[in-house]
């Protein structure tokens, strides 16, 4: 049986300074972790130590140091364990921590970026009776009191609801859940941005997001720029845009629209990646990931509008072209950061594509998932036109930062079992 309270873990700390903080000949009391025997880490950064008399801390322990700070060197005279370090399961590389400190400060600026436009901040459920009925998505499943629930894959139904109810400019900085293998793109825990804008259209949240994305890069580094290897992507507005019916032409020789003119589209793109039996998005995809996504945001940052429109199930569809909806990706550096849609608002048509779209995961043997009716009524008391995006924000800080992949800008990220 344990004698509380340990010697070897005081519960107090005479701290007067944080390492950023020293100044050259003041007297201080500093705490931090040792790295090796003559240096001291805090959260501020490290200074170099040395002692009046011999210690028995070791490297790792977290300590307290009285002394003076003298040509950058901090001369203790006391030293105070106040943790043994034990184990090495709870480090963290400086490289880690500093990418983590600008992902705080990406974060903020978002915050910053909508509260200064007039946005209000909102939270929706994490905990949802139903769930996006995308087909290719597939939600985590829990339960509470013989209730079926999911952890949402986008607060989309919710914020929309808010729309109807009267919010005119919304956003909400959140954790998604998507059942999807890890990978360098992917995880199955991540954090969204989602906004949207009443009374605006797709076209509205291109200039937001061109803004957005150039003043985070300028507040980082003086100047609206990634580099992602040897690739600069200038980020100033506008942007490249670009129809999807124009990069595949472009990039894959393409003309042909996969879902009017399957055979067509299939001939044209030859039988590489393509099979005859392949149905029409799963054709579309292969083409358009290996043939026209690694041209896009080379040098500027591409917003890729107009899709197919069984491609766009919560999207208008053009009133002068009813084949193709109104919706954009943005790519920068081949990345794929976002998906925004000028949003339907019909309730008859919007409820006609969730019932495909149900159909479709029955016949593909995924989830079936129930229609969210609140969506749809609140969608028949009026949503006013709208224009919404999702922005995946670990993506984005990855492009930022120059990281190779997101769990490199996560502080915990899913491994791969």
């Amino acid at each position: 049986m344990h004698n509380y309270p340990s010697p070897h873990y005081p519960a107090r700390c005479k701290r007067t300074h944080r390492i950023c903080e020293l100044q050259a000949g003041e007297f201080a009391v500093l705490a931090g972790r040792l790295v090796g025997r003559d240096s001291l880490s805090d959260e501020t950064g490290a200074v170099r130590l040395c002692f009046n008399t011999a210690h028995e801390a070791r490297a790792g322990d977290i300590v307290e140091v009285e002394g003076r700070f003298e040509d950058d060197v901090f001369c203790a005279s006391v030293l105070r364990v106040l943790v043994p370090s034990r184990s090495t399961a709870g480090s963290l590389t400086r490289d880690v921590q500093a990418i983590l400190h600008k992902r705080a400060n990406i974060i903020a600026g978002i915050r910053r970026f909508f509260d200064e436009k007039g946005f209000i901040e909102v939270e929706t459920p994490l905990m949802v009776p139903q769930p996006g009925m995308e087909p290719h998505l597939e939600a985590f499943r829990t339960t509470y009191e013989m209730r079926q629930f999911y952890l949402h894959t986008s607060p989309e139904y919710a914020m929309k609801r808010l729309l109807a109810a009267g919010f005119e400019r919304i956003y909400q900085v959140c954790k998604v859940f998507r059942h999807e293998p890890v990978g360098r793109m992917h995880t199955p825990e991540f954090t969204m941005i989602e906004w949207y804008r009443a009374f605006a259209d797709y076209t509205d949240i291109m200039v937001d997001t061109e803004y957005l994305i150039a003043e985070l890069a300028t507040d980082l580094y003086g100047e609206p720029v990634v580099r992602t290897g040897q690739c600069a992507v200038d980020l100033t507005p506008p942007w490249e845009r670009i129809s999807v019916r124009t990069a595949m032409l472009r990039y894959a020789g393409i003309a042909a629209d996969p879902y009017l003119e399957t055979a067509d589209f299939i001939r044209q793109a030859g039988h590489e990646t393509v099979d005859e039996d392949d149905p029409p998005d799963v054709a579309f995809f292969k083409v358009f990931l290996d043939r026209v996504e690694p041209h896009l945001g080379v040098q500027k940052p591409a917003i890729l509008y107009d899709y197919p429109a069984p491609m766009a199930a919560l999207a208008k569809r053009k009133s002068n072209a009813p084949d193709l909806a109104e919706r954009f990706e943005v790519y920068i550096a081949g990345v794929e950061l976002c998906n925004a849609f000028t949003e339907l608002n019909d309730p008859d048509e919007q409820r006609q594509r969730l019932e495909e779209e149900a159909a479709q995961r029955v016949r593909e043997g995924n989830p079936a998932y129930p229609i969210d009716e609140r969506f749809l009524a609140a969608l028949e008391y009026g949503m006013p036109p709208s224009g919404g995006i999702a922005l995946g924000v670990d993506r984005l800080v990855m492009l930022l930062t120059g990281a190779s992949s997101i769990g490199e800008v996560m502080a915990f990220p899913v491994s791969d079992p």
